[in-house]
């Protein structure tokens, strides 16, 4: 207390300072000077206290607080960070029930499912620990929901009574050498907005001789009847191998091969003899003879069923799977194992050594060289999937030729694929009823810019 009385003294007396030591001896032995002196620490003591407190609660009330912007039926979830104001108490928030948005006093937290858009004004109401009337003081803010961007999207159907008209999606499920296998195709958000045709088309088949085929054709957006090109491309080739003629010779080469390479077959790519590679490069040809001919008859060019196609043809040994598979375009083929942890894409996209724009079976130059750097054999000991997609799904899941490689993103995949992703749907494999229609609901994901037909094939 000496030194404030001190203080007070050389402010508001003129008196020697040699005097203020003796005067303040003097005043400290007067009672009533004391419990002047406490009142006037405390008062001090006390403004400072509120000022502190006005302080804090003024700069929260000026601070620029941007809340991130919510998506209708998205759920969101914001926390108030409360460092810099370490004595406020957010009470209530006025507004968020518009919106089907609910706050939690104990973690500051707003959260919930937006039900609609909004534009519009919050109410944040707090108080401060240190003020003993518990005053409640108010921040206002602005807070937007957003619109869910598939709201936005129409789902109009295609004329069933079209030329070429075709299914909007379509699912099944079947046998598959050992395996089984689950398909299913869906028109992209593109074309069901203005109600046009899912251009994707797939085919499977059991075949004799222990025999499996599967294609999948992604039909070229700006071409007119590109749907019916997908369509004949994948149903050609389905019935191509079911001539038992075509089916024995092939099987009778191949069965030859494997016994005189048995001891030399391991897990990679095999160089393809040339009586095989004959076989499979005839049907293509008759493929792009028979589209040829299709467009002849109905006054169509080739350029208006421009399709591309990706097809497998597997055959189950006792010591593994042979796959055998062609493909125009950027469907992947795609073998991948669990057990050891590996992903192999067994078909040649249209990138890289083929780039130069899109590639279709329909275009003449594909038959101007030899069909061989397209047609690929492998022998794989066991396998957990085998995946056939269109860019639909290769696009929006990969994005890049090197992620397909990569069995990070297949890992991640997978897991995306068994449910874990922003929806909560995934294909329950163990489920073989449900298994196609799990599929069909997933390929309703979400992703930003990709709204092509969707395909994928699973043989497991």
């Amino acid at each position: 207390m000496s030194d404030f009385l001190r203080y007070v003294l050389s402010k508001h007396t003129y008196i020697d300072e040699k005097l203020h030591e003796k005067l303040v001896v003097k005043a400290l032995e007067n009672q009533e000077v004391n419990k002047a002196l406490e009142w006037i620490h405390s008062f001090q003591d006390k403004m400072i206290r509120y000022f502190m407190m006005y302080q804090e609660i003024e700069e929260f009330k000026e601070e620029h607080l941007v809340l991130p912007n919510g998506e209708v039926d998205r759920y969101y979830e914001y926390s108030f960070e409360l460092i810099n104001y370490p004595n406020l108490i957010i009470t209530r928030i006025i507004g968020l029930e518009e919106v089907n948005l609910n706050f939690d006093l104990n973690s500051n937290t707003i959260s919930g499912i937006p039900s609609n858009m909004t534009s519009s004004k919050l109410d944040i109401y707090f108080n401060h620990k240190k003020d003993s009337e518990s005053k409640e003081e108010k921040k206002s803010i602005y807070f937007m929901i957003n619109a869910n961007p598939r709201s936005l999207w129409k789902d109009l159907p295609s004329d069933k009574e079209g030329l070429y008209a075709k299914e909007d999606r379509i699912i099944d499920r079947g046998a598959f050498l050992d395996k089984k296998i689950i398909s299913a195709s869906v028109r992209g958000r593109s074309h069901a907005h203005v109600g046009s045709y899912r251009d994707d088309s797939y085919s499977f088949i059991e075949l004799s001789n222990g025999w499996s085929l599967a294609a999948v054709a992604d039909g070229a957006g700006s071409a007119q009847y590109s749907r019916q090109g997908a369509h004949l491309a994948t149903t050609f080739i389905r019935d191509y191998f079911r001539n038992e003629e075509v089916l024995s010779k092939l099987n009778l080469l191949i069965d030859k091969y494997f016994e005189e390479n048995s001891n030399r077959v391991i897990e990679e790519e095999l160089n393809i003899p040339d009586d095989i590679s004959s076989i499979l490069s005839t049907s293509i040809l008759d493929l792009f003879s028979y589209l040829q001919s299709f467009s002849e008859e109905n006054n169509l060019l080739l350029e208006d069923i421009h399709t591309t196609l990706a097809l497998t043809l597997c055959k189950k040994y006792d010591c593994g799977y042979l796959v055998l598979t062609y493909s125009v375009g950027d469907c992947p083929i795609v073998v991948y194992s669990e057990d050891r942890n590996t992903v192999n894409v067994l078909n040649t996209l249209d990138v890289g050594e083929f780039s130069g724009g899109t590639r279709f079976v329909t275009m003449k130059e594909i038959y101007q060289d030899s069909l061989s750097p397209r047609l690929r054999m492998y022998f794989i000991p066991s396998f957990t999937y085998l995946f056939i997609m269109s860019d639909g799904i290769y696009d929006p899941k990969f994005g890049t030729e090197s992620n397909l490689m990569s069995i990070e993103h297949w890992n991640s995949f997978i897991l995306d694929l068994k449910g874990d992703n922003e929806d909560g749907i995934g294909v329950d494999f163990l489920v073989d009823t449900t298994a196609e229609e799990n599929l069909l609901q997933w390929m309703n994901f979400w992703s930003k810019g990709n709204h092509d037909d969707r395909t994928l094939l699973i043989i497991y």
